[in-house]
């Protein structure tokens, strides 16, 4: 026990060992976590700025677009508007509206024309002296306004304004100037809400907005105007916020295109809770290693511990003593104890090779020692004759196997080995069956005693042996069963299998058929003959499989059963199924029929027999259910008998003396005026179409044509 508790103790160590050191790893995964949801939350934010820088180039490329265009250009020259030329206005609003609605994030279009202080916008045209309601609508003071229009800059330039009630907006604009007095002549422009580019982005746990460089909050949801005002305090792009009693992660990102910062808020709990979910997950998967590993140690430390624990009383004779205080220790005392038995392991493969062989191994891996995989070899299998009185012994078994090692094993490649009384040798070669009878004349020859030999087909594969094996080993049975003991001489193992359409198998139906006949007409002397021909013929050829034989016995036997007492039928099966060979086999089935009771004659058999049917059919005929089993049944007869018998006594079937009598019933009903339903429901029949079949079959008309008829009749 000691032993093996430092067995356990060596395999917990190994197993556990590996997955303790494994804990290091584990502890950093947070971190690498953290940082793969950070990079998660950062490649939003960068397919939120992305988006959003789209559409600001977006909208830069429509103010140049409109900057340039001939109408515009012209009318930004004019100091005075004419009538005709408002229509020119109308138009340039039309198509500012189309631009605008090129893109969701598109809150206004505009073009100021500073000499005429006309203002047109995507939905209308403001007079010079109603300009400023545009910058109203905006929610800007006209003054401020105007100064982001005159930025000095004839490039496109993208500002932020600020709306009086909080938030913001971002403005793309491309103003114009005179060359000569530096004096702003016109500005288009576009005014973009990211609200709505924002909003899709938006839930409960996340936060998308949008700040200038100051932190100052352009737009966003309901909890970033607070955090930017955490935000502008710490100074940080990054970092952790309360709001609401809850915490926040954030982070900002600079714009590509202009000076805003784009912004996320996230709840740190949902931020965290991938974290737990791994870290759940972690824990279950340490829990099932642990266990598993525990499990496997005990188990691997059992099957080491097992075949050593069977040793131990050869290896340690001296019984339960203080044992063996290490490993090494008992692997000395091991290394010795192989050392003093070296047939040990001769005895060991030996064993794999008979389990193997007899189909209680499935892994060729002790054959493949001796064999090679590919290479035509064949199994001999020699067993002392009859002659020499019995089976063989031990000592006979071992002269053999060691004759046959000289004779074979010592110029071919191959192993002999003592199985089921037989001395089997697996040769690494293909034998005519010529070689093999030399083999066998000069092992009789050095043995001095009778041989019988048992010669397998030639195979290449391993797995083929223990089929190899099992026809050798049946041969042999084969020719005890038929015999005393085995044959003197060579024999090639396996033979012909029966094949249930062979004419051999029809002959034996057509042989019990006639026997059947013979017992149900009580012929006591032709039923002799028939058993006489079946054990002559059917039962005698010896180049069936004796399961084949035996199962043909069996068939015998059960025609026989009806006809014997019961006491004597109880007892027949369990009677041939100890019979060993035919000569056993044939004894006890020409007892059974010795034991046959033949009863009446044929005569008063039939009478008895036509009378009972005849009798319980007049009796039942109304049942629709009656049929031939019932009636078989009554007579506690087998069906196939009763039928024969009664057609050869009454020289009608079963069948047909049931509808006579049905028939017989309904015409009495029919002349006395029932329909047709009625009699066939008073007769027995399921319906009145099987009546009519029936009338058909047997009168040769309806029922209908009787009823018309009958009187006449």
């Amino acid at each position: 026990m000691k032993v093996y508790k430092q067995f356990l103790a060596s395999y917990l160590c190994v197993c556990l060992v590996p997955l303790l050191l494994s804990f290091f790893t584990i502890g950093r995964l947070e971190s690498r976590v953290q940082d793969s949801i950070m990079a998660d939350q950062e490649s939003s934010m960068q397919s939120v700025g992305q988006e959003i820088d789209q559409t600001l180039g977006h909208a830069a490329n429509l103010v140049s677009i409109f900057s340039e265009d001939a109408l515009a250009s012209r009318l930004s020259q004019k100091e005075t508007i004419t009538p005709e030329e408002l229509f020119g206005l109308c138009d340039l609003s039309e198509s500012l509206s189309r631009a605008i609605g090129q893109n969701a994030a598109f809150f206004r279009g505009f073009c100021y024309f500073a000499n005429s202080g006309f203002l047109v916008t995507d939905r209308r045209t403001y007079h010079p002296e109603s300009a400023e309601l545009f910058s109203w609508d905006l929610q800007l003071p006209w003054s401020s306004f105007y100064s982001l229009l005159d930025s000095g800059s004839i490039s496109e330039h993208i500002t932020t304004v600020y709306r009086n009630k909080g938030g913001g907006c971002i403005m793309v604009l491309r103003s114009q100037y005179d060359s000569r007095r530096r004096e702003l002549i016109s500005c288009v422009g576009i005014v973009i809400q990211l609200d709505k580019s924002l909003s899709r982005w938006n839930s409960e746990d996340f936060e998308a907005f949008v700040t200038d460089d100051a932190y100052k909050l352009i737009c966003g949801g309901e909890r970033a105007p607070e955090a930017c005002g955490l935000m502008a305090q710490s100074g940080d792009s990054s970092g952790e916020v309360d709001l609401g009693g809850r915490r926040y992660v954030y982070s900002q990102y600079q714009s590509g295109l202009s000076g805003v910062r784009y912004g996320f808020l996230t709840r740190r709990d949902a931020y965290y809770q991938e974290i737990r979910i791994i870290w759940m997950d972690i824990i279950l998967e340490i829990a099932v290693i642990l266990t598993v590993s525990v499990l496997l140690a005990v188990l691997w430390s059992r099957r080491t511990y097992r075949p050593i624990k069977s040793l131990l009383p050869y290896v340690d004779p001296g019984g339960p003593g203080p044992g063996y205080r290490s490993i090494s220790e008992l692997g000395s005392a091991l290394v010795s104890f192989a050392r003093e038995k070296e047939s040990l392991a001769t005895q060991v493969v030996q064993s794999e090779l008979r389990q193997y062989l007899q189909g209680h191994s499935d892994s060729p891996s002790a054959l493949s020692q001796f064999l090679e995989e590919g290479v035509a070899y064949q199994l001999l299998a020699f067993v002392p004759a009859p002659e020499q009185g019995g089976a063989a012994s031990e000592e006979e078994l071992r002269r053999v196997r060691e004759g046959l090692d000289e004779i074979l094993l010592d110029k071919s490649g191959g192993v002999s080995l003592e199985i089921r009384g037989c001395a089997a040798v697996l040769i690494q070669r293909s034998l005519s069956y010529d070689e093999a009878a030399e083999i066998h004349f000069a092992a009789e020859h050095s043995l001095s005693m009778p041989l019988c030999c048992y010669m397998s087909g030639t195979h290449t594969r391993l797995e083929d042996a223990p089929g190899a094996w099992s026809a050798v080993y049946k041969a042999l049975c084969r020719d005890s069963f038929w015999g005393p003991g085995p044959r003197r001489g060579v024999w090639a193992a396996g033979g012909p299998s029966e094949d249930e359409g062979a004419q051999s198998y029809k002959d034996f139906l057509s042989h019990q058929r006639a026997l059947t006949d013979c017992l149900s007409a009580k012929k006591e002397q032709r039923a002799a003959g028939c058993l006489n021909k079946i054990l002559l013929e059917d039962l005698s050829q010896r180049d069936l499989p004796v399961e084949n034989i035996r199962r043909r016995y069996a068939d015998v036997v059960e025609l026989l059963l009806p006809y014997v007492p019961e006491e004597r039928a109880k007892s027949a099966m369990g009677r041939f199924r100890q019979c060993r060979g035919a000569a056993e086999l044939e004894a006890e089935l020409l007892s059974l029929f010795g034991a046959v009771s033949w009863g009446p004659g044929p005569d008063q058999v039939k009478e008895e027999l036509t009378r009972s049917v005849r009798e319980f059919i007049r009796e039942n005929f109304t049942d629709q259910s009656l049929n031939a089993s019932m009636i078989a049944g009554y007579l506690n007869m087998n069906l196939s008998t009763l039928s024969h018998q009664y057609k050869a006594a009454a020289g009608c079937g079963l069948l047909d003396e049931l509808h006579a009598v049905r028939l017989e019933n309904a015409k009495k009903l029919l002349s006395e005026g029932a329909s047709v339903k009625e009699a066939a429901e008073r007769s027995g029949y399921a319906d009145q179409r099987a009546l009519i079949r029936a009338f058909k079959r047997y009168e040769g008309m309806t029922p209908g044509q009787y009823a018309k008829s009958g009187p006449a009749r």
